[in-house]
């Protein structure tokens, strides 16, 4: 009977970690989940004027002519961006070393994408 009841607690408290970030994500914010990913893969906490940049993970480039700087952070953390794509870009890269970059992007509300 006991492990029935912690099992079934921590069925309640997944369920609850994954309706707030639900609503968190519906709201355009950063929920989470993605603030943990972003802690464990090291990368910095990027916003433009005061919105937060939502993590998308880690990508290696052969060749880094295809990126330009187009701003920076409010930090002063260069943001780089692909040639050719629109302001603002659908991609957001900073830099971690050599040929590797974080990339972010900017949140948006779920039913304006």
């Amino acid at each position: 009977m006991r492990k029935k009841g912690r099992f079934m607690l921590m069925i309640i408290l997944v369920g609850l970690l994954l309706l707030s970030e639900l609503f968190i994500w519906s709201s355009g914010r950063i929920g989470l989940i993605n603030t943990v990913s972003r802690m464990i893969s090291n990368a910095p906490d990027i916003e433009i004027q005061g919105k937060r940049l939502s993590y998308q993970g880690t990508v290696s480039f052969g060749d880094t002519h295809h990126l330009e700087q187009y701003a920076s952070s409010d930090v002063g953390t260069a943001l780089y961006k692909a040639k050719g794509t629109p302001i603002p870009p659908p991609w957001i890269y900073v830099r971690k070393d050599g040929n590797h970059f974080f990339r972010y992007k900017i949140p948006q509300i779920p039913w304006r994408m």
